[in-house]
């Protein structure tokens, strides 16, 4: 797996957003796309008020309220209003790198063969796990089917994403079609997280 490549296509999609929003799929979200299942979530995560001094517990709390009693489908510019709670940019790094390690590992478990598939189908497979959960991504069986078997034009037909972006899908498809044109190059490397 290419960690630049899934780096940048996670902040293309995802954003890069250093307070709390609602995604589209109405979960409380900070950084690049990471959802806070619940407040005790978001209060481990190191929020500075506008002045820049450490947020307490209660104001993580009130803002996680907010946030996840605002409407859903909104831009999470939108969310900005309901909280002047900030995550620092290194903060965002380090979740960030955090939950690439962390996904990259379920994936691993999941997925036996996923280190065997060229490093542009370990993208693609990463960016649909990482948008729609791990549970999400295992749903599609034929799209799995088509990688365990190398068919990678397969691959991109039986991955489009319903709600996504058709930019997100057809760059999905596109990174598997890059493996197609892989195969008999150098095998994928294996990704180890230090």
């Amino acid at each position: 797996m290419n960690v630049a490549n899934v780096r940048g296509l996670l902040i293309k999609y995802e954003g890069r957003v250093g307070y709390l929003y609602r995604c589209t799929g109405g979960k409380v979200t900070v950084g690049v796309g990471h959802a806070c299942e619940t407040s005790a979530d978001a209060c481990k995560l190191p929020f500075v008020s506008e002045a820049g001094t450490p947020a307490s517990s209660e104001q993580i709390n009130a803002a996680f309220s907010a946030v996840s009693s605002a409407p859903i489908g909104e831009t999470a510019s939108h969310y900005r209003a309901c909280s002047d709670l900030n995550l620092p940019e290194t903060a965002i790094d380090e979740l960030l790198d955090n939950d690439i390690a962390n996904f990259t590992a379920e994936l691993r478990k999941r997925l036996p063969k996923f280190d065997s598939y060229p490093d542009s189908a370990q993208d693609a497979l990463f960016d649909m796990a990482y948008n729609l959960g791990l549970g999400g991504l295992l749903k599609f069986h034929n799209l799995l089917a088509a990688c365990d078997a190398g068919d990678w034009e397969r691959a991109a037909q039986e991955s489009a994403r319903n709600g996504i972006g058709v930019e997100r899908n057809q760059g999905t498809a596109e990174l598997f079609r890059q493996a197609t044109r892989a195969q008999g190059s150098s095998p994928s490397r294996a990704w180890t997280i230090s």
